[in-house]
């Protein structure tokens, strides 16, 4: 893919993105120069790794940008919430799911694989899908999140043994 190219993807993702992207970092932060700073800190990262990204327009290229804008904005609440000295630096989120407005969570696309990622808790969900969906390394996906290497590692497991255990189940789980 040429420069071009890039550019031009890049182009098409802020402007079909960016509002949605936005609209995510103002829900954690509760602070809209907060949030431009982490859509703007997600974009870089989103730049970096451009070249990994196929269709604009698909399920897997708006999950990747919601994972990483939601995990930029919660590294910048706890720097925040460390620097006011507050202990409980998710005190002000409920639901990390009901951030996202319901129109971008459904796809017609979704298959029982990612149903069943999505059942998954937030923590183990996000890695999941930038592993098995997206197929990143644990180093990619420890940089991504700002986790270190051995976390990514031990999440991924604990997700495998647990979509492992609902596919025995016959894809019964508990939303």
């Amino acid at each position: 893919m040429n420069n071009e190219e890039n550019k031009n993807k890049i182009v098409q993702i802020f402007d079909k993105y960016y509002a949605l992207m936005l609209h995510v970092a103002i829900k954690i932060l509760q602070d809209r120069a907060l949030a431009e700073d982490a859509v703007s800190e997600s974009l870089e990262k989103i730049i970096k790794n451009i070249s990994k990204i196929g269709e604009v327009s698909c399920y897997k290229t708006k999950s990747y940008i919601v994972i990483i804008v939601k995990n930029t904005s919660l590294n910048l609440l706890k720097k925040e919430n460390r620097n006011r000295g507050d202990d409980d630096e998710y005190s002000n989120i409920i639901d990390m799911d009901s951030l996202i407005p319901e129109k971008f969570i459904r796809m017609e696309e979704f298959d029982s694989l990612v149903e069943i990622i999505k059942s998954l808790p937030p923590t183990l969900k996000n890695v999941a899908i930038l592993s098995l969906v997206h197929e990143y390394s644990h180093r990619e996906i420890a940089e991504h999140l700002g986790l270190k290497y051995d976390v990514v590692k031990m999440r991924l497991s604990r997700a495998k043994k647990m979509i492992k255990n609902i596919l025995k189940e016959g894809g019964k789980h508990n939303e």
